[in-house]
């Protein structure tokens, strides 16, 4: 009965470790606020500002060379749909994994993209 409990004790010890991280850790920089997403499309400078105005900074400039895509994210059990600026030179599509550093409207600032983590399934 002992061993029994013993073994119940260490399986829910190694299922509440495996808890700890979200899924992909290292890959991504967690613990500074960045998640995974995924591409949805991208858009245009005028779709970008259509959608995100409210969340830019005073005078920001949608037309400066600015690429954007709309991404879907994880908050909690939650899915979020942003949009995020890209870095400069960066190609992608639907279906592109990323990691994203998420928009904060109270400080007037947009979502942006930082690096590509996959493409799609069917491209590899």
């Amino acid at each position: 009965m002992r061993i029994g409990h013993t073994f119940i004790g260490i399986l829910a010890c190694s299922f509440l470790a495996s808890c700890t991280q979200p899924l992909g850790h290292g890959e991504i920089d967690w613990d500074h606020g960045a998640r995974r997403a995924r591409v949805l499309e991208v858009l245009s400078p005028q779709a970008a500002e259509a959608e995100a105005r409210d969340c830019a900074p005073a005078g920001w400039n949608w037309q400066a060379g600015h690429a954007y895509a709309r991404v879907r994210y994880r908050v909690v059990r939650l899915h979020r749909n942003t949009v995020a600026t890209l870095p400069e030179g960066l190609a992608l599509q639907p279906g592109d994994e990323v990691e994203l550093w998420p928009e904060n409207c109270g400080e007037h600032r947009l979502a942006r993209v930082e690096r590509r983590l996959s493409a799609p399934a069917q491209d590899r």
